[in-house]
């Protein structure tokens, strides 16, 4: 496991020197990065640290994902932990994926005190970096999968995520995305134990278009809605006993989106 400097992360990613153009979008001051980001609160860490979570959400997401990308010619070599947190995904996206490389990247440095222990205990090799994920420090195109779980509705600028996360993968590579919608997040149990910005968090077919609008192409058939019993409001109570309640819009979408060749090569012309 290593945590890069700049000499580290040129070394494992031996590409050409960033023009002034990359480097301007480097720069942010460290304000600018903390106003797009909300942090969890205590209750929620703690939550995200439990085997409930682990088995009940990221387990399953990991898997249904795996299932939904369904290509036996998908390239894992490289993939990108968006939002890594304490890297509790890492052994997860190894069992499902076998990738050479992990890169975890969180903005909560605490966080990634716990992903480099979790790192250490993988056979691939892993990365971590402390940084934003509008401006991440990793050079265009160079890794070929991101697994961005319950990471959108944390952030103000969703579209400024998904443009740098188009833009360091690779064309032809794939994200992974599994995410709690408005539904959900709005409920009354999430608004008074967790903390996320508002007005941001979107319904499935908000996310869907989202993601079609930054450039991946997203199939129908590579998108899957669901809302699970812990989504709702009574925990699944009233649907456990047989009676019926009111219909609520989805609460879980997972999307699997790639970068086409030919998509990579209409948005680098169009920036020129």
């Amino acid at each position: 496991m290593i945590i890069p400097d700049s000499t580290d992360h040129d070394q494992i990613f031996p590409v050409e020197k960033a023009g002034e153009d990359e480097m301007a979008h480097q720069q942010i001051s460290e304000a600018e990065i903390r106003q797009a980001w909300v942090r969890e609160s205590r209750i929620g860490r703690w939550f995200l640290s439990t085997n409930v979570w682990f088995q009940y959400v990221l387990s399953v997401a990991v898997a249904d994902l795996k299932q939904l990308a369904a290509d036996p010619g998908l390239n894992t070599d490289t993939i990108l932990d968006a939002g890594c947190g304490r890297g509790f995904a890492f052994p997860l996206l190894e069992k499902h994926f076998q990738p050479k490389t992990i890169i975890g990247v969180d903005i909560d440095e605490q966080e990634l005190e716990f992903a480099a222990v979790a790192g250490n205990e993988r056979q691939c090799n892993v990365t971590i970096e402390p940084a934003s994920i509008t401006h991440l420090s990793l050079p265009a195109a160079s890794v070929d999968v991101i697994f961005c779980h319950q990471l959108l509705h944390h952030v103000t600028h969703q579209r400024e995520v998904l443009n740098e996360f188009f833009r360091v993968l690779k064309p032809g590579g794939t994200i992974l995305i599994s995410e709690s919608c408005r539904s959900f997040i709005h409920s009354p149990v999430v608004r008074t134990f967790f903390r996320h910005p508002k007005g941001v968090q979107k319904s499935p077919t908000q996310y869907i278009d989202l993601v079609r609008q930054t450039g991946f192409l997203v199939e129908e058939k590579k998108t899957a809605i669901s809302t699970p019993y812990w989504t709702h409001s009574d925990f699944g109570l009233r649907q456990k006993l047989g009676l019926a309640g009111k219909p609520i819009e989805p609460t879980e979408i997972l999307i699997v989106a790639r970068k086409t060749d030919c998509q990579g090569s209409e948005k680098q012309m169009g920036s020129e």
